[in-house]
């Protein structure tokens, strides 16, 4: 009896677990068993193996074979077993030398010819055999755009290619070179709606989500998604999170220049797509938008039972999902910036007659629930724009509205760094002047105010004292904070 033992990496949410891969070679009738994952999952990566060996000049042994991974336990629910299943065949059976393999991991699906495929999480699984001082063997893969600055490991086109030396195989690496940055729409397009731009200046400041209200046409859309241009780029740390996210929902390695994602979910997403599910878990939309925006227009035609799937993740930054198999933590750290009508026509307070009654009006609103409205930082109205507005000429500006934005936020970036490290993380209620605490306290009895709209409106207001680059809250920051949160 010949054995042999190659590791392979099961993809869990976002983590990877190290599976160990046995293979036994013994007298008996040939066959080949695949213990340690689903009999369906074990019965297709059979055949792919058996056919994949064959067509790489390989032979499958006429002896009995058992491959077991272990542990059992683990779910194992990708293709990515296939080639640590072929390898610790082809080791076992004295085809390929057992030392070569040392301290490597593989992982990759294999197509019937032989080829060496990608799945998801390869990215991931780099990351942890880098932890732990091991190299990823893996389908090869060609890499553009800034990615990170991690070894992603050895990668091969075809099983045969493990005939050749492993020194001869490409070293993949994740290229961390800069493209040039992909030009973006900014505000000087955007005709009038001067409250709307400062709310975007002040949520892409500060992170805060954003609600947009008002009549179609008004621009609600177009605004929001000028609030990527106005988002801080990415550092590296990030960028290896938003690659890991897409390495597992595209299944390859990111294929351009790394960006803070943007998500615009239509309002028939179900409960699962929107947070995540599945078995095996996938991500969901709030994940994919994890350090970047989710857009949700026209927020009242969601479903009640799926906007309020949105309460936990907008608190916490992630989403745990339970289930009995399972149990996973997506991170969910986004960006909400939502647009609604006002009412079921969406013509109140515009110049066009409203159709609706008061009880349609209400109901129409009563489907964004309190608890989701209560979590929204900047809650803002985007009025239908003059003709006379939409056909004014732009006055001569040395430097454009974008521009200024652009300068403005990155000021207000750098006092608050040097505001942080002059005092680390300091409460921002501390900040509060007498006569801004004596504002907020007034506001918060007049308008019934939860202690989470408090605090919210502490921290809109600190940022707003950040662009003015003032350490301390006055009352002027605080009414422009209430303004901003309208409903």
């Amino acid at each position: 009896m010949s054995s042999a033992r190659i590791l392979g990496q099961a993809i869990i949410g976002l983590a990877a677990q190290t599976v160990e891969i046995e293979a036994t070679i013994s007298n008996g009738l040939p066959q080949l068993n695949i213990v340690g994952m689903s009999e369906n999952r074990a019965k297709q990566s059979r055949e792919r193996v058996r056919s994949a060996i064959e067509h790489a000049g390989f032979k499958l042994p006429d002896r009995r074979i058992v491959i077991n991974l272990a542990p059992s336990d683990v779910p194992k629910e990708h293709a990515g077993f296939d080639l640590p299943i072929a390898l610790s065949i082809l080791i076992a059976s004295q085809q390929l030398e057992a030392a070569r393999f040392n301290d490597l991991c593989a992982m990759g699906e294999l197509s019937l010819t032989g080829e060496i495929r990608a799945v998801p999480g390869l990215l991931i699984a780099a990351l942890a055999c880098e932890e732990r001082g091991l190299t990823l063997l893996q389908a090869n893969q060609v890499q553009t755009g800034r990615q990170a600055t991690l070894s992603a490991g050895l990668g091969i086109h075809h099983l045969s290619d493990l005939k050749l030396p492993l020194r001869s195989m490409t070293a993949l690496k994740l290229d961390k070179n800069e493209e040039p940055t992909i030009p973006r729409p900014g505000l000087d397009d955007i005709k009038g709606q001067q409250t709307a731009k400062r709310a975007l200046i002040i949520a892409a400041t500060g992170g805060h989500h954003l609600l947009l209200f008002g009549p179609p046409g008004s621009g609600k859309t177009m605004l929001a998604k000028r609030i990527l241009g106005l988002m801080a780029p990415l550092t590296e740390q990030e960028a290896v999170e938003i690659a890991c996210i897409q390495s597992v929902a595209a299944g390859t390695f990111p294929g351009r220049m790394l960006e803070r994602p943007f998500r615009e979910v239509h309002h028939s997403t179900s409960a699962a797509a929107l947070i995540g599910g599945g078995s095996p878990p996938r991500p969901g939309e709030i994940t994919l938008a994890h350090l970047g925006v989710l857009l949700l227009d026209e927020l009242p035609e969601f479903t009640h039972a799926v906007l309020n799937q949105l309460r936990q993740p907008l608190e916490s930054g992630s989403i745990d999902l339970s289930r009995a198999h399972y149990k996973v933590r997506f991170p969910a750290k986004f960006q909400l910036i939502a647009a609604m009508n006002p009412c079921p026509c969406g013509w109140l307070g515009s110049r066009r007659p409203c159709r609706c009654s008061v009880e349609h009006i209400t109901r129409y609103r009563n489907r964004v629930s309190g608890p989701i409205l209560d979590r929204i930082d900047l809650q803002v109205e985007v009025p239908a724009l003059d003709p006379k507005i939409f056909f004014r000429e732009p006055p001569m500006r040395h430097q454009d509205e974008h521009e200024i934005a652009i300068d403005q936020i990155q000021q207000a970036r750098a006092f608050r760094l040097q505001r942080l490290q002059t005092t680390p993380q300091p409460d921002d209620k501390d900040a509060l002047d007498p006569g801004a605490k004596r504002l907020l306290m007034q506001a918060a009895q007049t308008l019934h105010f939860s202690a989470r709209a408090i605090q919210k409106l502490i921290r809109v207001g600190r940022t707003i004292a950040d662009l003015d680059c003032t350490a301390n809250i006055s009352p002027r920051h605080l009414e422009e904070a209430l303004v901003l949160r309208q409903t």
